[in-house]
């Protein structure tokens, strides 16, 4: 166990530049996590720690009742740990960790399993609580295509934990639908439009994968026009629209409760 007092210090200049840029994530294939069960759960789940940091005021405590590698644990003074926080109210406990290796799309997808491909979203907020929710639920997989990036700090601080259980995985759009294709699995259009199959009529229970599109926008035309069918949530009163990760909580909890 070392202690580390300078902002200078290589270790905390890395975790820094890793919260802070999408490409030195990705060269690196490290990303940064914040929050003790958050460190918890990654620990649970076999996470390759590179670096652990624990501030000062809570190390006592916190070693007392957890076993970390020493040769990789840090621990700083307050100050630092506040200025390495992305929360504004720190638990004092900060981690780089390496990307977890990933089975291909053609490895995850098979017929009568049940998938979620997200077009374009683009908050971290969002995509972090879907990526939750997915877990809660037991979706088989979850794909991204042109979304915010899944080890912005953000997302890996809204999913809870899920990040290290469910199989995400991110790829190109044409690649993505040309395996569901290849495995026979149906596709769904998450739309708003009136004249789409209600949610509650489609029948899921062969398996499928369920599209779902940007904040603001939806899917393009030329992406839910290639799928098989086309779903909506039926609505009542004058709403027309729901939050994405709402909307995408309720399409799965359907989707996955038979």
């Amino acid at each position: 166990m070392q202690r580390i007092t300078s902002k200078d210090n290589p270790n905390i200049k890395l975790y820094r530049k890793l919260s802070e840029s999408k490409k030195f994530r990705r060269e690196k294939a490290m990303f940064v996590l914040e929050g003790v069960r958050l460190f918890e759960d990654a620990l649970r789940e076999n996470a390759r720690f590179y670096a652990i940091f624990v501030n000062e005021s809570c190390a006592e405590n916190f070693l007392s009742r957890t076993e970390i590698p020493d040769d990789r644990l840090y621990v700083i003074s307050d100050e630092l740990g506040d200025k390495l926080s992305d929360t504004g109210n720190t638990q004092g406990v900060f981690a780089v960790c390496g990307m977890p290796e990933k089975p291909s799309v053609s490895e995850t997808v098979r017929k009568g399993g049940r998938y979620v491909l997200l077009h374009e979203v683009r908050d971290p907020g969002n995509l972090g609580t879907i990526i939750r929710t997915a877990d809660a639920v037991g979706v088989d997989g979850l794909f991204l295509s042109d979304c915010c990036d899944l080890y912005n700090p953000k997302v890996i601080r809204s999913t809870m934990g899920s990040i290290f259980r469910l199989n995400v995985s991110e790829g190109d759009f044409g690649e993505i639908f040309s395996v569901f294709a290849e495995k026979g699995v149906k596709t769904y259009a998450a739309v708003v439009d009136s004249d789409a199959v209600s949610l509650t009529e489609c029948d899921f229970s062969d398996g499928a994968a369920v599209l779902i599109g940007n904040e603001g926008n939806g899917l393009p035309r030329e992406i839910s026009g290639i799928c098989d069918e086309r779903l909506t949530i039926k609505m009542q009163g004058n709403i027309n629209s729901l939050n994405a990760a709402m909307a995408a909580g309720i399409i799965m909890w359907e989707f996955t409760k038979n």
